[in-house]
């Protein structure tokens, strides 16, 4: 399965074109990007294309587009994470959607891959909204992620990226050379890659719709 992150505002807007291309949309939901009116038109664009709705939350952070780290005590955590999903699930049942998974943005993302403590908070409230919800997690780190998957915290889904460059199963920091594909074909060949890859579990990839590669790279798979 496809997914990508909508509704985060962005000029020119790729909403449109990208959603026809994808199994999921991970919707921003006010954190790093995202009001009540991108989340109403990107849900109802999900929803005319029969495509997955996901909240796609973040660290209360605009500025820097959720990519920085934020020190929150668990319940400010909880509360900040919580108040999106629910928000976005208001939004959701206005409009007939049902909401399905949970993919948290940016440095919050990555937070929860190394923190227990904030993977714990994003299972917290799966439990106090929707047992139902899957959570996206970083790929090929099952030992890790395992701990908790018994929990009564709904499924994981096990996320790479398309556009993304890797060191082993790590993601290359942003910022450092190489961290983001910029070639629509590198970016193809190695969404094929992870496709062949049978040696940790992947359930879904990732393509940035605020890369314009990756959407060109969208279109071609869609053509080929």
């Amino acid at each position: 399965m496809i997914n990508c992150d909508l509704g985060e505002c962005l000029t020119p807007n790729p909403d449109a074109d990208v959603m026809p291309l994808i199994n999921m949309a991970n919707i921003a939901c006010g954190g790093h990007a995202g009001d009540n009116n991108s989340m109403t038109k990107t849900i109802q664009l999900a929803k005319k294309f029969g495509v997955k709705i996901g909240a796609h939350p973040s660290y209360a952070d605009i500025a820097n587009f959720g990519r920085v780290s934020q020190t929150l005590s668990t319940f400010a955590l909880f509360d900040l994470i919580y108040q999106q999903i629910t928000a976005f699930q208001t939004f959701c049942t206005e409009h007939g959607a049902l909401l399905k998974y949970i993919k948290p943005h940016g440095a919050l993302y990555h937070d929860m891959t190394h923190n227990p403590l904030v993977l714990e908070v994003m299972c917290d409230v799966i439990h106090k909204t929707d047992q139902n919800l899957s959570l996206v997690v970083q790929a090929g780190h099952e030992d890790y992620f395992k701990n908790f998957g018994n929990n009564g915290n709904g499924l994981f889904l096990h996320e790479v990226y398309a556009d993304r460059g890797y060191q082993g199963i790590h993601m290359i920091p942003r910022g450092d050379k190489g961290a983001v594909l910029t070639d629509p074909k590198a970016i193809i060949d190695q969404y094929y890659q992870f496709l062949e890859e049978k040696s940790f579990k992947i359930d879904t990839i990732c393509f940035h719709s605020d890369n314009k590669a990756s959407v060109e790279a969208l279109k071609q798979l869609k053509n080929a």
